[in-house]
């Protein structure tokens, strides 16, 4: 049964022209669009990247979960996007077996990476909020956490190795017209699909939107306790920091939510429902690259959520792109803040410290290779 629908799914393409999947103005419009995506996400997150490593008074723990995300962005970019690209535009899988299992992969890992990042952001500024007086997140305790992220990345990834392959078409007889990257058994498929559904979407956004539910109860509802007019106004204006952050967080949460949900509710839609020839056509012609370009925006979008939330972020980017000495000016600029620091708590005894597919989706029948990311957030204040 299954191998017949995969070979009627696979002849309702139409052979007229043997190679391209829409018409060449389409096709254009495809490329364009996606080409202007990979540069600003590639140069966007690398940006972001070299910030944090090389401006000491970036390395924080928001900043970090901050890099890891835009670590995962890259690797979407990289592996994902011009695989994905090539697939959604041509008939076939012309990359391979190895690249069939590695592309698809490296998607659920990065996309899982990135959501388990934003729940550890969340559950940071819950701790730094709900709880100040409590012990927070270390440099060292984000590494730990950075690193057990990848690993269940890694961990959740593995069943779509296993379950992907190269195959081709016709299944029988000596001549093969397609090559195609897919997986041979719906039962598994399905399972699997369901699995990343609820485990890279659903239960990390339920989480995370408990947390900046009850974040957003003490900022703005919660009354706060008595004190000096002084006192108050420092708390204040320590809060009005963290609630910017807060904003910042939210909006590439939601920015997330809003990226992804299409490629999971129409990857659930292929695995489960019954539907003609000429909607699957529709759906994996059309609305599969629309879905993965709105998967990459995501990715390069971040950095532009960064700049615009975080000062520190947006001071460094304008010093990096602006400046002609580039890289010396931005040494100066963080040599500068230290000596003002420097002074800064040489005038104060008590200074305060500050703390932080669905696969792809790709067509279930014709997997070539679509995006999973992730999906980032930001900033820098604990």
């Amino acid at each position: 049964m299954q191998t017949a629908n995969e070979s009627f799914n696979v002849t309702m393409f139409d052979f007229s022209n043997p190679i391209l999947k829409q018409t060449v103005p389409i096709i254009s419009v495809f490329v364009l669009s996606y080409f202007v995506v990979f540069a600003m996400c590639v140069v966007g997150n690398v940006l972001v990247c070299f910030v944090v490593l090389k401006i000491p008074r970036m390395r924080n723990v928001t900043n970090f979960f901050i890099l890891n995300l835009s670590v995962s962005d890259l690797l979407v970019s990289v592996f994902c996007m011009p695989f994905t690209l090539v697939d959604n535009i041509i008939k076939g899988w012309p990359f391979g077996d190895v690249m069939c299992k590695l592309s698809p992969a490296v998607q659920i890992v990065s996309v899982t990476a990135s959501v388990f990042t934003l729940v550890a952001i969340a559950l940071d500024r819950y701790y730094a909020i709900i709880y100040p007086t409590e012990p927070k997140f270390t440099i060292r305790r984000t590494m730990y956490v950075i690193a057990g992220v990848w690993i269940l990345a890694i961990i959740v990834a593995i069943p779509q190795i296993l379950l992907i392959q190269e195959g081709r078409w016709p299944r029988e007889g000596d001549v093969i017209l397609l090559h195609l990257c897919e997986e041979p058994y719906p039962y598994w498929r399905k399972a699997y699909t369901t699995v990343l559904f609820g485990l890279c979407y659903i239960c990390p956004l339920l989480v995370i939107m408990y947390l900046y539910v009850r974040i957003g109860y003490s900022v703005w509802i919660k009354p706060t306790p008595g004190g000096d007019k002084a006192s108050k106004e420092a708390k204040s204006l320590a809060m009005s920091k963290k609630v910017r952050v807060i904003k910042m967080l939210l909006t590439v949460v939601i920015l997330f939510t809003i990226s992804w949900l299409p490629i999971h509710v129409i990857t659930m839609i292929n695995d489960y429902a019954t539907l003609s020839a000429d909607r699957q056509n529709i759906i994996w012609v059309y609305i599969y690259p629309v879905a993965h370009w709105l998967i990459y925006f995501n990715s390069s979008v971040n950095p532009i959520i960064y700049g615009y939330f975080n000062q520190n972020f947006r001071t460094a980017f304008k010093t990096l792109l602006l400046s002609r000495r580039g890289v010396g000016a931005l040494q100066d600029m963080s040599n500068a803040n230290g000596a003002h620091t420097n002074r800064h708590h040489s005038r104060s005894p008590n200074p305060r410290s500050a703390s932080r597919s669905p696969r792809p989706g790709v067509s279930p029948k014709q997997r070539g290779l679509v995006v999973e990311t992730r999906n980032k957030s930001l900033p820098d204040v604990n």
